[in-house]
This record gives C-alpha cells, structure tokens and sequence, in this order.
C-alpha cells in the first residue's frame, strides 16, 4: 500500500514538473514569435526605406505628390512606381497590424510608428490610388489603416 501512495506521490510530482517544462516552453515560444515579428516588422521596414532612399527617380516623384501634383501629372511609368511603393507601404503596415492584432506586437509599436505617414492617404495622389488598394484588403485593416492620425487630411 505505501508503495502504490509512492508512486503516486512521485507520479503527482512528475506531471506537476511536466506542467512547468511546459509552461517554460510555451513562454520561450511566445518570446520567440514576438521577437521574429519584431525582425519581419524591422526588416520589411529596412527594405522599403532603402529602395525610397536609393532609386533614382522615386524621391523626386514623391515630393512631386507631396507638393500636389496628382495621377494626371504623371507618366504611367511613374504612376507605376509611385503606386508600386504605396502598395509595398501599406503591405508593410499590414503585417504590422496582422502581428499586433494576434498579440505578437504591442500596440505602442504601431503608436509609434510613422511608416510612410503624412503621404499615403495625406496627399491626392496617394488617396485617389487608395481607392483600388484598399479593396485587395480586408476591411478590419482599411479600417485601422485609415484611422491612423497621420492618415488625417493635412
């Protein structure tokens, strides 16, 4: 009898230790998914920037818009590039709300997030292109997207 009340003292103790191991594995899991949502966030961010920063064209094109100029004052080409880039923009924007709102990311990451802010829907260039780009989304991110403060008309 003391033997079998043993084995389940030594029984209890093992499934209460394999309850801990699991538990320190789930939290190193979760550490690890938030730190490679981080990288994804920082790397997609890093990519964007440095195409915007090392094209030819792309930065001239962007003031262009900033100063008013709208879809009509451009070249297809250049509407091309210029709508390639919001669409990457907001791509990006969208892996980082997907990542906050499976709760990867805090919300202070997008909070203090500006990416591509004051020119994506702030201008009349890119907030007549966002009519076709919002409807390859869904609509929890248009959502979001267009509430973001700096989405605000300037």
């Amino acid at each position: 009898m003391k033997t079998h009340r043993l084995a389940e003292i030594f029984g209890m103790i093992g499934v209460v230790l394999s309850l801990i191991f699991v538990g320190v594995e789930v939290n190193q899991n979760t550490n690890l998914s938030r730190n490679q949502a981080y990288l994804d966030f920082s790397e997609s961010l890093k990519d964007l920037t440095l195409q915007i920063a090392t094209d030819d064209v792309l930065p001239s094109l962007i003031a262009r818009t900033v100063a008013g100029e709208t879809r009509i004052d451009f070249s297809i080409e250049d509407q091309v590039r210029l709508n390639s880039m919001q669409i990457a923009t907001v791509r990006v924007w969208e892996g980082l709300f997907r990542s906050w709102q499976s709760g990867l990311l805090p919300e202070e990451t997008i909070i203090n997030t500006n990416i591509g802010g004051g020119i994506l829907l702030n201008n009349d260039y890119f907030r007549e292109f966002w009519k076709e780009v919002k409807l390859q989304h869904t609509v929890d991110f248009v959502l979001f997207f267009e509430q973001q403060p700096w989405n605000v008309r300037m």
